[in-house]
């Protein structure tokens, strides 16, 4: 049997669309799949409990928004601590000033402590947390590796300080925000230990800038 140049044509314009979208997709990192997940399983969770429960679509709306700013946020959180971790080891290690590597010390224990609590509090509330930093954070851990001395000691602190101002800020708004939860406590009770971070972390800056 003969196949016509039409069917060929179109077999290639079929092959060409799925490689271009195959060529424009990008892999979602560890971070983006938590997110994603966890707004889904939160989905699914306030449907079976309209299911079961009278409640107005409203009241369902709120709750529901606000399990998925608590996941957002413990998301958030773990992933910054697992880049912070792995930055503050790398310090520790490729420190020059010996304050610089105190701190990176310090970091890495308290950051550690900190993400077995937020892995706790996701675990009793069937939140999926991410396994890496996201590729933002990746790429930083690379390009910083690169530096020695003194322009690795400045780097680090700088990056230090920036992450911890944004985290005292996240910190506070989780507190500030959400409803009573582990999440909402554990956001409140870490809060000072992320300020105390933050405030050893310009000291610092200050010293060596």
């Amino acid at each position: 049997m003969k196949t016509s140049f039409k069917t060929y044509l179109s077999a290639g314009a079929l092959a060409f669309t799925i490689l271009l979208a195959a060529c424009h997709s990008r892999p979602k990192d560890s971070t983006d799949v938590a997110d994603s997940a966890n707004k889904k399983n939160i989905a699914a969770d306030d449907s079976a409990r309209r299911a079961q429960v009278m409640t107005t679509d409203s009241a369902n709306r709120s709750k529901t928004a606000l399990q998925q700013d608590a996941a957002k946020f413990l998301v958030k959180s773990y992933e910054s601590g697992m880049y912070e971790i792995q930055l503050s080891q790398m310090a520790a290690q490729k420190g020059l000033d010996q304050d610089v590597k105190n701190l990176a010390a310090t970091l890495v224990s308290d950051h550690t402590a900190i993400n077995k609590n937020i892995n706790a509090i996701a675990a009793s509330a069937n939140f999926i947390l991410p396994t890496a930093p996201d590729q933002d954070h990746q790429k930083d851990l690379q390009d910083i590796s690169k530096l020695t001395g003194s322009d690795f000691d400045k780097k680090y602190i700088n990056t230090i300080v920036d992450g911890h101002e944004k985290s005292v800020s996240s910190y506070k708004d989780a507190y500030k925000n959400l409803a009573a939860s582990d999440t909402k406590t554990f956001a409140g009770e870490t809060l000072p230990k992320i300020e105390d971070h933050l405030a050893m972390a310009k000291k610092v800056k200050d010293r060596i800038k």
